[in-house]
């Protein structure tokens, strides 16, 4: 058995060198307008080349042509249509005579059709000879033998009154003897025959009629094809219909590919092209409609995906009965899916077979040559029965006979997981450069089937490409040629070759350059309509080659021109009179057209001045030039074959039609209109299940849309490897790169950035992108620089640089904003955070895991090909999407990966060996980022983390590795910015579970690679293992040993651990160790023993070099028997240690940094040398139960920033010189039995949260609420205010200048100020303002801070405004009566003199104590209850505020204005700023600068706060507030004034009424 090397087509029973299946031979004279022309229509219909001679009657039946006798000579077939005048034609006769000759000397197929004639007479010449003259008949009778051998031949009688029916006999018969088309299959078929026995077999093995479908499985080069092949060569002819679609997965993939399948097994079937499929819908529709009427025999070859079965055989019942079908495929699962009846698993070749078949490319014969026996052995032995690679091998063996030679060749052929790839890399590897691109080329450009001479020819001017190259490519098996030298490649050599370009190329997936290629005949047609249409293509920003060299073309097609069709997505054929009289036209369009087949190209015909007709037909000056062609230039009958499919295809296709035209610039415009709209198809492949792709794309597209300036925006999307950020990239580019002059997607820019020359190539692809042209040359990196940065500003583009590594690449590419033009977008996917940092994007988009929906749904559509698991499968889902941690690379490559398993049992053997070692394809995309850390010590730090410090506080890993001569801080932070950790908003380390897996793995392989111990042990089976069996000292860094709660108490020597003196971290949990702790290394950092079984840490335990020590849920008593110095000590955690009895001497700890003591409940003291330890941040003494106090020595620590004793129960107390722990800045004393807050808290300049006496939450939020507490009547805590006397020198005091502690600047002098306006920074430094100030006069408020805590966020608006004031505070009271206050602040005009009316009507004792309410829009109330209103200034239309008023009620003996009121506050809690009124300031009157300064304090939106206080005695009961606003435009120029003259247009008035009880 052999693997197929070409599939060029053998026929075994006619002439190889035919140009037309049929020649008609006819009488014009009475058949041209009846059967002739009916049965040509007939026969080309379905699919036949018919020669029919269209200039009989221009020849007045003179001698036939040149090129009629050529068209006999080149036809499979011929017809003869006997009439009643066909004898007396003397072309006809002609004719005759040279189609017998043909019949006895080529086997040419002659079919005898007797119109309106009997054979019989034609037989004794009777019908044919009545009419004709003596001379004629003399001369018709030498030919008796003639006439006597055609009518032996059996043929049709066709009577004009059931001609249609007669015509289709006829076309079925001849389509039945044309197909003997037996397809090519080996050129050494061993053992092919007994395996298409085999298949037969299982083909026949159905006695029903029902349709039987027959899947062939297995490897790839395993000889699949082959069998498929010979078995349709076989029994195909026992079908009504056929049809082999070979590669079909290749197919697949091109544009339109889809279509394209369907469309050709619909022809083959039912032989016609006028059936037309425009989507595969329809197409799936058409096929099942029309499948079932026939019994046909189909062959399906290389199927990889379920949805190519869909589109073409989607069920048994698309068939007809007896029908046959036939799958080749890799994939098993696939033929499981559609139910075939049967699967012929494809075996190796067995040894004799191998050795045959290797003998046969090896040395031309069955057996080895003498000497070689046993090496050719070795070659079968390692090719394992593999036909592709006994081929392959044995063919780059050929011409070597040298067994050294041999030998070595074996040597290198020691991988065994991808035989053909390594077989072939070796073979390529060992070609010369300029062999290596002719095979690069053939490969790529889509050139098997084109004969060696035009490849040859179109090449001439390459130097790569030459004859002897050409040579060894077939000696090497490479390439092979058949019998008339056509090239022919094996698909998975094909592939090969392109995946090596494409390691070479840009990155980009095989791109198309231009829009559109456009191929013309310049002669008639540059002039006037090319040049036109060429620039209206342009105009429309279609980017067009045009071949500027058409006149000095010859014969042969450039290389160059091959590669700008192959590089096209469109081609418009301009098609004029003399198109086909150049060879290099036609050339183009079989070029064309076969990229139109295979590659998906759309072409657009425009047929110019010429019928399409014509075209279809070659008929007509159109065709009379195309034989003009064939006369003079030598064609051989393959490529005349394809010219003349080419000319069929291009005619049938629907296009532009221009004759006659009298506007020719609106048929362009329409040729343009058309490619415009035709639908984009290259849209990069995302996902072919793409979840959670969409809610994520939207999240881009939204910050992509985020800027409203014009200026250009840069995005980053950020995240580890495999997460998806490509697949995000790609879809965002697919949904809106159509809104943008030009776009550019650059795949993979990390791997090609190191291939040779790939930063000149990734410069060059970006600029080929964007202005689609390939002639502005880069030379060097800097100069691409200069031409992006120069080119790239002048267009709005969207370029997407994906898997950036290096600044360096961000410098080459896209070097700052300045280099893209108005509305650009550039999109930059990487792993490395800081490199967005140093371009300075816009944005971030940080990746995130799938969810868990989203997992378990793209994990079952790779493990069960549908959205949820199978019934049975769910928990196992579920633990496989927990262990995949949400990363869409893991979910896909193990569902693939357990695709075919469906036991249980196996399913729970792979979730276990995936926790110990990770899936090796997860692996190596993970490990990309753990390479490309360029410093060893950044490595060994993640190591570090991956083994011992996931969930740990950054701070204390990163002094550990420190401690170890790690740059840790730096090591982290790049660790963070690779994606390879994370930290969180608690400062904890994290990393993703297979990030771990993969740094255990590292370790496990580099112990393997260096035949060593494991560098960081963690497995319970390890330790044991290298500990027990070792008999030297171990170089292992760390051990970390966890023990199940469920298990018991694991036991270990001490002195095994003598062996790994090196030890530096040591992590036990449910492990005992027994012996003496010297053993234990010197060198240990960290030690994290939870369980510690011990009262005490053992003496001889060298402890000197510890840095971390966390000893929770340990048995200790007591930390140290006898105390150590441990200088480097900087961690402790005894948390949860039950008996722990006392803290240990901290003077042993001088540098000790954090101290956690949880939840010890027997610890009832803390050692007072505490307050030696100069260098502590954290204290945490939560839930130790039995600590009654604090040492005061405690309050002395200036370093500490966190204390937590919430839970202490038995606490009552915080002194007051906790102000002197000036670093403080958390305090958590909840839960504990103290009862008040100190003074000295709030005085604090450094707490920033609290929790204590009920009150948690951010000190700025929480302050005022305890300053309230402490003002609250019932509290007795403050003294009575006294009386201010005398006024002040100093009226305005500003502060806004001042430090946040500068408060008590002014504490000395806040008896003398009568007005007070302070500008605080933010809104922490406004609580402590109002802390200070209400602390330092002792005053006493019920609720004046209260609304603070529903601050709103500072306005941005400005509004200007001059202020004049004019101050009244009159008061009506009465003896034990509801007493009342007003206060007005501000202008007066008719609308303040109406509300004060209302107001002092309805104010006690003679008013009803009911004030008015709003009176929009002259002025709006708020009220409440206490001596504060909170209200947020509105905006009303047309007005600006005027007037503030306030009224407060009490009830309280005496006058309250000149005893009870101290202090009128105005807080404006979105501008973070204060003014103080005192009484007496408010009788006085303001200068209008002042009231300027308090006027446009005051704006639309702001929350404001007015709060009055009073002495002791004077309850407020409630306050109200008017906001009172100007009169309209038309009104204001007539403001009413009050007559103590305070007068301005634009005043501010304060105005308060103040209910007191």
């Amino acid at each position: 058995m052999a693997s197929s090397g070409s599939s060029s087509i053998s026929n075994n029973d006619i002439n190889p060198s035919c140009i037309y299946d049929v020649f008609l031979s006819f009488c014009d004279k009475d058949t041209s307008e009846s059967l002739a022309s009916y049965l040509y229509t007939a026969l080309t219909v379905a699919g036949i080349v018919v020669y029919k001679d269209e200039d009989k009657l221009l020849n007045h039946d003179q001698m036939i042509t040149s090129s009629v006798l050529h068209a006999i000579a080149g036809s499979r077939l011929s017809i003869i249509v006997f009439s009643k005048l066909y004898a007396v034609s003397t072309c006809c006769r002609q004719e005759l005579e040279k189609i017998m000759e043909c019949r006895r000397t080529t086997c040419q197929i002659v079919v005898p059709v007797f119109y309106d004639a009997d054979p019989s007479g034609v037989f004794h010449q009777e019908d044919l000879l009545g009419e004709a003259s003596k001379y004629l008949k003399q001369r018709i009778l030498k030919k008796d033998k003639l006439i006597h051998e055609v009518c032996n031949i059996s043929g049709f009688a066709v009577h004009s009154r059931n001609e249609s029916e007669d015509i289709m006999k006829i076309v079925d018969h001849v389509t039945n003897l044309l197909d003997r088309t037996d397809l090519f299959v080996a050129d050494h078929p061993v053992g092919v025959k007994s395996r298409v026995q085999d298949i037969i077999q299982l083909l026949n093995s159905q006695e029903s009629k029902s349709p039987l479908l027959l899947g062939v499985w297995g490897m790839g080069g395993i000889g699949k094809t082959t069998i498929a092949k010979a078995a349709y060569n076989k029994i195909h002819h026992d079908f009504e219909a056929k049809s082999f679609l070979p590669n079909v997965r290749e197919v697949w993939e091109q544009d339109n590919g889809v279509v394209s399948l369907q469309q050709q097994l619909l022809s083959d079937i039912y032989k016609t092209t006028k059936i037309k499929i425009d989507t595969v819908e329809s197409g799936k529709m058409i096929l099942q409609e029309r499948l079932r009427h026939k019994r046909i025999f189909l062959v399906l070859d290389d199927v990889n995906k379920l949805d190519q079965l869909n589109a073409l055989c989607g069920s048994h019942g698309w068939f007809g009965e007896g029908s046959r079908i036939i799958i080749t495929t890799r994939d098993d699962d696939l033929l499981g899916r559609l139910k075939v009846h049967y699967v012929y698993r494809m075996k190796e070749m067995d040894s004799n077979e191998s050795l045959e078949l290797f003998s046969w490319h090896a040395f031309k014969q069955p057996i080895p040559i003498e000497g070689f026996g046993e090496l050719s052995t070795d070659v079968v032995k390692y090719s394992r029965g593999l036909p592709l690679a006994l081929q392959v091998i044995g063919s780059f063996l050929l011409t070597r006979r040298r067994k050294k030679v041999w030998k070595r060749v074996l040597e290198k052929l020691t991988k065994p997981d991808d035989k053909i790839q390594e077989v072939l890399k070796l073979i390529f590897d060992n070609l010369s450069d300029n062999i290596k691109e002719t095979f690069l080329d053939i490969a790529c450009l889509n050139l098997s089937g084109m004969s060696l001479d035009d490849l040859l020819q179109i090449f001439q001017k390459d130097v790569h490409f030459t004859e002897l190259g050409m040579e060894e490519l077939v000696i090497n098996g490479l390439v092979n040629l058949d019998s008339e030298k056509r090239i022919g490649m094996h698909d998975l050599v094909q592939l090969f070759g392109r995946e090596i370009r494409q390691e070479k190329s840009t990155g980009m997936a095989a791109g198309r350059i231009y829009d559109v290629f456009l191929s013309f005949r310049g002669n008639d047609t540059r002039a006037k309509f090319i040049s036109h249409l060429y620039t209206a293509l342009e105009n429309a920003g279609i980017y067009v080659f045009r071949d500027d060299d058409e006149i000095q073309r010859g014969d042969q097609i450039s290389a160059s021109l091959l590669q700008a069709i192959e590089q096209s997505k469109i081609s418009i054929v301009v098609l004029s009179r003399s198109y086909a009289d150049s060879r290099w036209c036609m050339l183009e369009l079989e070029n064309i057209m076969g990229n139109s087949r295979t590659q998906g190209m759309v072409v657009v015909p425009v047929f110019y001045e010429i019928d399409p007709s014509e075209v279809r037909n070659q008929s007509g000056k159109f065709g009379e030039d195309f034989e003009s062609l064939l006369l003079r230039t030598s064609v051989d009958t393959l490529k005349l074959s394809n010219w003349k499919t080419a000319l069929a295809e291009v005619g049938g296709t629907a296009g532009v039609v221009i004759i006659n035209s009298r506007n020719e610039s609106e048929d362009i415009r329409k040729i343009v209109d058309h490619v415009t709209n035709l639908p984009d198809r290259t849209d990069l492949f995302v996902a072919d299940h793409p979840v959670g792709v969409d809610s994520r794309v939207q999240d881009v597209i939204q910050l992509l849309n985020n800027q409203e300036s014009k200026d250009p925006l840069l995005l980053g999307i950020w995240g580890m490897g495999g997460i998806g950020k490509t697949t995000i990239a790609k879809a965002a580019y697919n949904k809106i790169r159509h809104d943008f002059e030009a776009k550019s997607f650059l795949l993979n820019v990390r791997e090609v950035w190191e291939q040779d020359n790939g930063v000149v190539s990734l410069q060059q692809r970006l600029l080929s992108d964007i202005y689609k042209t390939t002639k502005i040359k880069i030379e060097t990196v800097e100069s691409g620089k200069m031409i992006l940065q120069e080119r790239l500003r002048h267009k709005r583009i969207f370029l997407v640089l994906d898997d950036v590594n290096k600044v360096d690449q961000l410098n080459a590419l896209c070097g700052s904003h300045e280099w893209f033009g108005e509305g650009s977008r550039i999109m930059i996917t990487t792993r490395d955070d800081d490199l967005l940092s140093r371009l300075k994007v816009d944005y971030v988009y940080r990746m995130k895991e799938m969810d868990g929906n989203e997992s378990l749904e793209l994990f079952s559509w790779h493990a069960f090909k549908q959205p949820i698991p199978i019934e049975g499968f769910g928990d196992l889902s579920t633990d496989v999407v927990m262990y995949s941690g949400g990363l869409p690379i893991a979910l896909q490559v193990i569902g693939s990966f357990l695709l075919t398993r469906r036991r249980k049992k196996e399913w729970k053997s792979v979730l276990e060996k995936l926790k110990l070692i990770p899936n090796d394809e997860v692996l190596e995309k993970l490990k990309i980022s753990f390479d490309g850390l360029s410093d060893d010590d950044v490595k060994e730090i993640f190591l570090d983390i991956a083994f011992f410090f996931i969930g740990m506080d950054q701070e204390e890993v990163t002094t550990i590795l420190e401690g170890c001569g790690h740059f840790a801080d730096i090591g982290i932070s790049l660790l963070v910015q690779k994606s390879l950790v994370t930290v969180d908003r608690k400062n904890k380390i994290g990393m993703h579970d297979l990030l771990r897996d993969m740094g255990r793995e590292i370790v496990r392989k580099k112990s393997i690679e260096i035949s060593k111990e494991p560098s960081r042990l963690w497995r319970y089976e390890d330790v044991d293992s290298v500990l027990s069996k070792a008999t030297r000292a171990l170089d292992v860094k760390g051990l970390t040993l966890k023990m199940s709660r469920m298990d018991s108490r694991t036991y270990m020597e001490t002195k095994d651990f003598e062996k790994i003196n090196k030890l530096k971290f040591l992590q036990l949990a449910g492990v005992q160790l027994e012996g003496n702790y010297k053993y234990l290394s010197r060198d240990i950092r960290w030690l994290c023993w939870h369980g510690f079984p011990l009262k005490y840490t053992p003496e001889e335990f060298h402890q000197e070099h510890l840095v971390a020590v966390d000893l929770k849920y340990s048995h200790l008593e007591q930390v140290w028997k006898k105390s150590q110095l441990l200088k480097e000590l900087k961690f402790l955690n005894l948390s949860h240690s039950h008996n722990l009895k006392q803290t240990p001497d901290f003077s042993y700890l001088p540098n000790l940094e954090k101290l956690i003591l949880k939840d010890c409940p027997n610890l009832s003291s803390v050692s007072p040398n505490i307050g030696n330890l100069k260098k502590i941040l954290l204290i945490n003494l939560k839930d130790c139960t039995g600590l009654c106090e604090l040492p005061r020595s405690i309050y002395k620590l200036k370093s500490v920033k966190t204390l937590i004793v919430s839970g202490c129960t038995k606490i009552d107390k915080l002194e007051e010189d906790i102000e002197q722990m000036t670093s403080l800045t958390i305090l958590v004393a909840d839960k504990t039995s103290v009862t008040r807050v100190p003074f000295a808290v709030v005085r604090s300049k450094s707490i920033g949260f609290i929790s204590l006496c009920g009150f948690e939450g951010f000190a700025r939020n929480v302050f005022p609420s305890i300053i309230q507490s402490w003002m609250s009547p019932t509290n007795g805590i403050l003294p009575l205010v006294q009386t201010f006397a005398g006024t002040s020198s100093l009226e305005f005091f500003d502060e806004q200048d001042n430090s946040f502690y500068g408060l008590p600047s002014f504490h000395k002098d806040l008896p003398n100020l009568q007005r007070l306006w302070f500008k605080c920074k933010s809104e922490a430094q406004l609580n402590q303002t109002l802390a200070s100030i209400l602390d330092n006069l002792h005053t006493k408020s019920c609720e004046e801070l209260e609304a603070m805590q529903n601050t709103a966020q500072s306005s941005k608006f400005v509004t200007s405004a001059s202020t004049h004031c004019c101050s009244q505070v009159p008061s009506s009271s009465s003896q034990n009566s509801l007493t009342s206050l007003f206060i007005q602040i501000g202008m007066n005009c008719r609308v303040t003199n109406t509300l004060k009316e209302n107001i002092f009507q309805k104010m006690p004792p003679n008013g009803s104590g009911l004030l008015p309410g709003d009176n929009y829009p002259d002025w709006l109330a708020f009220n409440d209850n206490g001596s504060s209103v909170t209200f947020e200034v509105p905006k009303v239309d047309g007005r600006s505020l005027k007037t503030i008023m306030c009224t407060v009620y009490s009830s309280s003996p005496g006058d309250i204005t000149s005893e009870g009121l101290k202090v009128l506050l105005v807080i404006n809690c979105t501008k973070n700023t204060i003014q103080l009124h005192k009484s007496d300031a408010l009788l006085a009157s303001f200068d209008e600068e002042e009231w300027q300064k308090v006027v446009s304090n005051t704006e639309p939106g702001d929350i404001v706060n007015v709060t009055v206080v009073f002495e002791n005695k004077f309850i407020v009961k409630k306050t109200t507030v008017y906001l009172v606003y100007d009169e309209p435009n038309d009104i204001k120029a007539k403001p009413c004034l009050e007559s103590d003259g305070n007068v301005s247009n634009n005043g501010l008035n304060y105005a308060l009424l103040v209910q007191i009880i």
